[in-house]
């Protein structure tokens, strides 16, 4: 009975999650007496694109503080070790929201939409692995979901204002914001005693990337943000394998060390 309520606990906190991701039903469609290609060509209307990138800014920004109060609860029950693949998975999700300010078209931002979508899946899936993993209680998490929603919505007495995701700038605020995540990372590992050498490297050649990102933004060409963002993922993805080897090694050294500390 109680492996029952708490399958249904999870399986509410994890919808709760993925809802924010639903598409905008309606934000880019015409009435149906008009041709097929007619609708297409309509839903790249520049009313209809502003009113789709309010839409999913306000999604992103309220996303943002859902995965911010579960990254602190499984930090606070994992001491500090269980969210590193969910900040990961944040970030992916915030490059693509970040980057739809730059879009001008209703099949860019579907597609943006749809990574949004399959990260906040990603990120719901490792939340639940995390709580079995770590004991967590969902109805903790719940609370610590509801404190980062509120203060968000308390930001939206001006929704247009506190939009920070509709802005040209979000982008590389998203940068500036992993960029110092990276490195406070790396200090932590570097004062256990790990050699962060070539993670330091890869985080280096990622920061280099902020002058391409800079003259994209000053560019506002459609289509060039995919391709900084794609040159970005690769570093990335590079970096996040570098940082596992490192923590599962860590691992194995602590793991060998406390056996040797057990006396005969």
């Amino acid at each position: 009975m109680m492996k029952t309520q708490r399958m249904i606990c999870l399986c509410a906190i994890f919808t709760c999650l993925i809802a924010i991701a639903v598409p905008f039903v309606g934000a880019a469609t015409v009435p149906s007496s008009q041709s097929n290609s007619t609708s297409y060509l309509a839903r790249d209307n520049p009313e209809l694109i502003s009113a789709l990138k309010l839409h999913v800014a306000f999604l992103g920004q309220e996303q943002q503080a859902r995965m911010d109060g579960v990254i602190r609860y499984i930090d606070s029950i994992s001491g500090g070790t269980g969210s590193f693949n969910l900040r990961m998975m944040q970030e992916d999700y915030m490059t693509s929201a970040s980057s739809i300010p730059f879009m001008n078209s209703a099949d860019e931002i579907d597609s943006a939409r749809e990574d949004m979508r399959i990260q906040t899946r990603l990120f719901a899936e490792e939340t639940q692995a995390q709580l079995v993993l770590f004991n967590g209680s969902t109805d903790a998490m719940d609370g610590s979901i509801n404190a980062s929603t509120r203060a968000i919505e308390e930001s939206f007495s001006n929704i247009k204002d506190s939009l920070w995701l509709v802005r040209d700038t979000a982008r590389l605020t998203v940068f500036n914001t992993y960029s110092e995540k990276r490195a406070e990372l790396l200090a932590g590992l570097s004062a256990q005693g790990v050699d962060i050498s070539h993670a330091k490297n890869l985080s280096d050649q990622i920061d280099a990337q902020r002058s391409a990102l800079t003259a994209v933004i000053s560019s506002k060409k459609s289509g060039t943000i995919q391709n900084a963002n794609s040159g970005i993922k690769d570093l990335n993805r590079q970096f996040r394998d570098e940082i596992l080897t490192y923590r599962a090694n860590l691992k194995i050294q602590l793991d060998k060390a406390a056996i040797l500390a057990i006396p005969d």
